[in-house]
């Protein structure tokens, strides 16, 4: 456990300025998010009342009804994209970080791999380092709702009882947008398991291309789009009954999750070279 800690350490000191980059990013983005939700609010409540569009529109007997109708779910999906950019780059980093070992001027898996010690700890290293910054930023983002909820109601003066509930406020919003949903099966499986499931199978996509080169680079792409087809048609087929959506997308979890694993293990172990 500790060779994993220090190869960790070791991950984490190179990737820690684009790790808070990315969350300063989603901090501007949800100021953003809050400017583009009020502008969008009062051109809404300009169409509806004929009100001229002004800031002062907020100070009319009308406004709560409209900030906490249409404001916060306009701020919801402004800063969901950003949040899912922000993701996104979480998951392309997935396969940096791996390739920059290869390519860096110091080819620094060659070290790696030549440590007196389990090469798995490696492939267990960098899997934390992407779950940390993958998790650390959905975290964010919940603080960051929250803070967008204060925000917005000292801008616009609105006296709502359990304004500032984030979970009832910017979670159960009706834009059909949920990245982080509030019920607590749907956010183990989509940002919890689905985050480390994603993580596992871009690595084991990795190794195979890393192991068998030109021909690994077809086996890695097929892996990983196959995963994806074959979960999308489970949820296509299954989609109408979700009590067994939901057990059949565990037995998929459990099942890819234990092949990829597998997969890697053996690959990192036996098949990859320097």
């Amino acid at each position: 456990m500790s060779n994993i800690l220090t190869l960790y350490n070791m991950e984490f000191k190179r990737i820690y300025k684009l790790y808070f980059g990315l969350i300063v990013v989603l901090f501007l983005g949800n100021i953003v998010s809050i400017g583009l939700g009020i502008y969008d609010t009062m051109r809404h409540m300009n169409r509806n009342q004929m009100i001229p569009v002004d800031f002062n529109i907020f100070k009319t007997y009308i406004n709560e009804d409209y900030v906490k109708g249409f404001a916060i779910d306009q701020i919801h999906v402004f800063s969901s994209v950003v949040l899912g950019i922000a993701v996104l780059s979480c998951l392309i980093y997935a396969l940096v970080i791996w390739y920059r070992d290869y390519y860096s001027r110091s080819k620094t898996i060659c070290a790696l791999l030549t440590l007196p010690q389990k090469r798995f700890n490696i492939y267990l290293a960098k899997l934390l380092t992407i779950l940390v910054m993958i998790y650390g930023i959905i975290v964010s983002q919940v603080l960051f709702w929250y803070i967008d909820t204060i925000i917005l109601k000292i801008i616009t003066v609105a006296n709502i009882d359990g304004f500032t509930n984030i979970f009832s406020n910017m979670m159960n919003n009706n834009s059909g947008l949920n990245l982080i949903p509030p019920y607590i099966i749907d956010f183990l499986m989509i940002n919890i398991f689905g985050v480390l499931l994603s993580v596992v199978v871009i690595f084991t996509g990795v190794l195979i291309e890393r192991s068998y080169k030109r021909k690994g680079i077809v086996f890695g792409i097929l892996y990983i789009f196959l995963s994806l087809i074959v979960y999308g048609y489970l949820l296509i087929k299954y989609v109408s009954y979700s009590d067994q959506a939901l057990q059949i997308s565990l037995i998929y979890y459990i099942a890819l999750f234990v092949l990829s694993i597998f997969i890697s293990y053996k690959l990192i172990n036996s098949k990859i070279s320097l």
